[in-house]
């Protein structure tokens, strides 16, 4: 189940957000901003999770939970810190431009 949900729209997410989204701040902001290192680290660490379901037909209950809680913590890093912080940081009229590209990626 959620490699389908993963299949179906996290994995697009993730690569809009590094490809999109984070050099988008970086045009304003610092490229080396540790919110932005750290995204990218929880990117790369969830990606390796999601890689040993794949791999692990007999994944362990507790993989699953350690998987949700990497996730959920990603997601509330990005809510109440990543997204503040480029939203700050990029001007509300370019904000208005990086929104739109964000959004059509999530599409394409």
């Amino acid at each position: 189940m959620f490699l389908a949900f993963w299949d179906r729209g996290g994995a697009r997410h993730f690569r809009v957000e590094e490809e999109v989204l984070l050099p988008a701040f970086a045009g304003w902001g610092d490229a080396y901003e540790p919110l932005v290192a750290q995204t990218l680290c929880d990117h790369v660490a969830i990606r390796m999770r999601i890689q040993g379901l794949r791999d692990n037909r007999q994944t362990e209950l507790a993989d699953l939970h350690a998987l949700g809680d990497a996730l959920a913590a990603h997601v509330r890093m990005e809510e109440r810190e990543l997204f503040s912080l480029i939203e700050r940081t990029i001007p509300a009229a370019d904000l208005d431009v990086v929104a739109d590209a964000v959004e059509r990626a999530e599409r394409s």
